[in-house]
């Protein structure tokens, strides 16, 4: 398509016509290279575009001061355009992206189409008037009082090209010269050099040299040194004539010119150097051998993963099953073990890897199961020629020596149920199921049949480990090794991603459930089959396995959108599939989120429940002479029950308000905004107040929040009371901020250890946290009492909040005793609040200070035990440390 996009919207929205379209990662990625002239420096950086207008979109890059400063000076000017260091002319993938995308006229389009030069692009773009019409009103407003639209159209366009320069080469086997367009001086001009007919490497004309600005215009940036590389310099050393041409045009530019270089004073030199090298590298060698020895006093970041893995010193790196287990005879023949690889597009590289590491596995009974597309299964189950044959050549030849030997079946996708079933190679006492190919620790079939074994417990049916991922950006920049230390069994942050896979144990018996609930149909992801498995499965019988037992590779290519790395994906299809088999209707979307490096991204599946109705809710805020704050929330809720499609109480707990504001405050809310009022009367006992006022509430669902709480958007309590509505779910906390914007609470973390601490407390509201943990649906080990949405029933039957504890705790072990009877405690970050407590006040230390603190904790560790071991925070994390932030070693 290459049509305007007022065409394509139709004319404008003032005019009652259609909303201009929202933008996407590929928008950001062209508007960052056409715009500015480069890539997003980061995820974090991308993501803050994406999902606007685009005529938002287009402001925001006119409107920084990089764009001014770097960019409209350029254009002006003689200051060269930061786009030359990126490529020395627009490409066409960009051009189709300008002439689909960009609203310009259709004159605007052809002069796009008759040049390559980014000088050229920008000034024909900024003085389109269709663009400029697109434009929101205070962009062009500052568009035209800066006086930049009178200087852009000042300029002469020359969409021409006109290369001069000079080019010479010295004995040394140096090239050098420089070469400019009068056209455009700003474009730094890229020459492809071949030698003797061979092609050595491209320069770019981007050197000062002295006195060329006087001869041809232009600020004289436009030389260029280029010595031969050394896998060429047998040519030099013999001699070999030089030809240079234009990158863009491929153009010849200049004469040819004989070179004839002196190899052995070149070699001399080089001999140096790797000296040199070498003796770094000793130096990095020594500091190497002392490292272990220091890091084992101090407790690492995960960023620091990919560098201790290898030191063998994170206990989640160790063996899980020790060499005593397998000294008779070196591998473990018990139990069979199918590996179905459920992926139908696979690279080579991937399944070589993950077929050596199961040749190395110490469980050596093992099978293979290749899905492959491409034809219909056969009578018998197995694939026919078309399904094997889409495999392709280089697949085929590391799966066909397995099919020799009986130890690899090829099916079409639709066959597996039966295969499972029935085939005489698969009667396997346990199915490993991978996602993703991947290479696996020797211990690890080992491990996850071990984790299926009966035990004290009920038997498990699924196993899952933790994993690590290396993000290789192939630019130049190292490496870095991701580890994904994961929550024990949670089937309501499976709703959001795929963060069990992708290799997971299954049972025959557990898979061959899942495949019943779609009518026989096979999982068309491991999401899918995961999100099954929890609709057949008791969550006491997946297993989670604390140790990384399998590592994945990524390629990046932070050039474009899809060369971000993806840790952890969701797949809506599936996410929709499970909604449609409990009756629930939802909206389920793909919600790209930066990870916590800012380099990565986290694509988690963002659900919207629909109830079918709303239940009555009673909203309960306890308050003492608080009149600003109460205002403020008061005010909120009254939007909130303006919002809210069912019956909505709000229950003001007025506990012995003097302030003579506050009083008239709670007098009016009642007598003309139908706000009821509790007098509480007594010293402060949070708990007992809120479960009298909870007796007095007529609402089925019961929200607790504090007066110092303010909503920004009014619909958060559809969406909590929505959540709640989630099968199993009792309780549901909020997302809250202070009032600078910065995380207050993202859930708690419980553990024998400190008691109970805010999740990422005091990060940026932004920021996605851990694996993308705070902006993603999930269950936690409790949450605050600041905003704690509970079903009534669930209320009464764990007698409300517990007296004695007056003050701290009362909301913990509320969502201690529903945990242990049975439902289970969500963090919802879409629903959102301000609470405008003190950043300084810390979370359960008030005014008793530390000795009440310390002999509280003692307390809640002998009445509620190995409860307070917080499921959800993995045990390769310090527990002393800020949750998720430091390694065990």
């Amino acid at each position: 398509m290459n049509r305007s996009l007022n065409e394509a919207w139709g004319p404008a929205p003032s005019q009652g016509h259609a909303v201009p379209p929202r933008t996407s990662l590929d928008d950001v990625f062209n508007g960052y290279r056409l715009f500015l002239g480069r890539h997003p420096r980061n995820a974090r950086e991308a993501m803050a575009a994406v999902d606007c207008t685009l005529p938002e979109f287009f402001g925001q890059y006119l409107m920084r001061g990089e764009f001014l400063g770097s960019v409209a000076d350029g254009l002006t000017g003689h200051q060269v355009l930061p786009h030359v260091t990126l490529a020395p002319a627009p490409d066409d993938a960009l051009a189709r992206w300008a002439t689909d995308r960009l609203p310009l006229s259709a004159d605007g389009r052809e002069r796009l189409s008759a040049s390559r030069s980014w000088r050229f692009w920008l000034l024909t773009i900024l003085r389109d008037e269709t663009f400029h019409a697109m434009l929101p009103a205070a962009v062009a407003d500052w568009f035209l009082r800066s006086g930049l639209r009178d200087r852009v159209a000042a300029v002469e366009l020359a969409p021409t090209r006109q290369l001069v320069g000079e080019v010479s080469h010295s004995s040394a086997g140096t090239i050098s010269g420089w070469c400019a367009n009068t056209q455009d001086f700003s474009e730094r001009v890229v020459l492809e050099l071949s030698l003797g007919g061979r092609f050595v490497g491209a320069v770019r004309c981007d050197r000062f040299v002295p006195g060329l600005g006087e001869r041809i215009g232009g600020s004289g940036e436009h030389g260029f040194v280029y010595d031969i590389p050394r896998e060429h310099a047998e040519l030099a050393a013999r001699g070999a004539t030089l030809q240079a041409c234009d990158a863009h045009s491929k153009a010849r530019f200049g004469g040819d010119i004989y070179v004839k270089a002196n190899l052995p004073g070149a070699l001399d030199d080089l001999g140096r150097m790797l000296s040199a090298i070498q003796s770094v590298k000793d130096l990095l060698a020594n500091l190497e051998q002392h490292l272990p020895h220091a890091i084992r006093q101090v407790s690492p970041p995960p960023s620091a993963y990919g560098e201790l893995k290898a030191q063998a010193i994170l206990s989640c790196n160790r063996p899980a099953i020790g060499r005593d287990a397998t000294m008779d005879t070196g591998t473990d023949t018990g139990t069979a073990v199918n590996v179905i690889l459920l992926e139908t597009a696979l690279a080579a590289a991937p399944v070589r890897r993950l077929l050596a590491s199961l040749e190395s596995q110490r469980q050596d009974r093992w099978t293979l199961t290749v899905l492959a597309a491409g034809g219909e299964d056969g009578a018998d189950g197995s694939a026919n020629d078309g399904a094997a044959a889409s495999l392709g050549d280089e697949i085929g030849a590391l799966i066909h020596p397995l099919e020799a030997q009986g130890r690899a079946v090829v099916a079409a996708p639709a066959a597996l149920p039966r295969l499972v079933a029935g085939h005489p190679a698969l009667a396997a006492g346990a199915h490993l199921v991978v996602g993703c190919a991947g290479t696996l620790r020797e211990d690890a079939i080992a491990t996850f049949l071990a984790a299926l074994e009966p035990g004290t417990a009920q038997q498990a049916a699924v196993a899952y480990s933790d994993h690590d991922t290396m993000v290789d950006p192939r630019n130049g920049t190292p490496r870095q090794t991701i580890p994904l230390f994961k929550p024990d069994f949670d089937p309501i942050m499976l709703l959001a991603c795929d963060y069990a896979g992708p290799m997971v144990m299954v049972t025959p018996e557990a898979l061959l459930k899942a495949f019943a609930i779609a009518d026989g149909e096979p999982p068309s992801s491991l999401h899918d089959l995961m999100l099954r498995l929890s609709d057949c499965i008791p969550p006491d019988r997946v297993r989670h396995i604390p140790s990384v037992l399998y590592s994945l590779e990524q390629a990046a290519d932070p050039r474009s959108p899809d060369g971000l790395p993806r840790i952890l994906a969701g797949d809506p299809a599936a996410v929709e599939a499970w909604a449609g088999r409990r009756g629930l209707a939802m909206t389920v979307r793909t919600v790209p989120l930066a990870g916590d490096d800012g380099q990565t991204l986290v694509e988690p599946c963002g659900i919207d429940p629909r109830p079918a109705a709303f239940p009555t809710v009673s909203v309960i805020v306890p308050t003492r002479n608080a009149p600003v704050l109460l205002r403020n929330c008061l005010d909120s809720l009254l939007r909130v029950r303006q919002a809210y499609p069912g019956p909505m109480q709000i229950l003001v707990i007025d506990h012995q308000n003097e302030d003579p504001d506050s009083v008239a405050l709670i007098a009016a809310m009642r007598d003309q905004r139908n706000v009821d009022v509790m007098p509480y009367h007594g010293p402060f006992n949070w708990a007992d107040m809120n479960n009298l006022a909870a007796a007095r509430a007529t609402g089925e669902v019961l929200v607790f929040l504090n007066d110092d709480t303010m909503a920004a958007d009014p619909r958060w309590l559809s969406r909590a009371v929505a959540t709640l509505g989630l099968p199993g779910v009792g309780i549901v906390g909020a997302r809250l901020l202070y009032g600078d914007g910065s995380i207050q609470h993202a859930g708690i973390v419980t553990s024998v250890e400190q008691g109970a601490i805010h999740e990422t407390g005091g990060a940026a509201g932004t920021g996605s946290g851990y694996l993308g943990r705070n902006l993603i649906l999930r269950s936690a080990a409790a949450v605050t009492g600041a905003c704690l949405i509970t079903r009534r029933t669930l209320f009464e039957t764990v007698g409300g909040f517990d007296a004695n504890w007056p003050t701290n705790w009362n909301d913990v072990i509320y969502c201690l005793a529903a945990r242990r009877a049975g439902w289970r405690v969500v963090y919802d970050p879409s629903a959102c609040l301000y609470h405008l407590e003190s950043r300084t006040r810390g979370y359960f230390f008030g005014q008793a200070g530390s000795g009440t603190h310390r002999s509280d904790l003692d307390r809640l560790r002998a009445e509620w035990g190995a409860l307070l071991d917080d499921p959800f925070h993995n045990r390769a994390f310090n527990r002393m440390a800020a949750p998720f932030t430091r390694m065990m070693l």
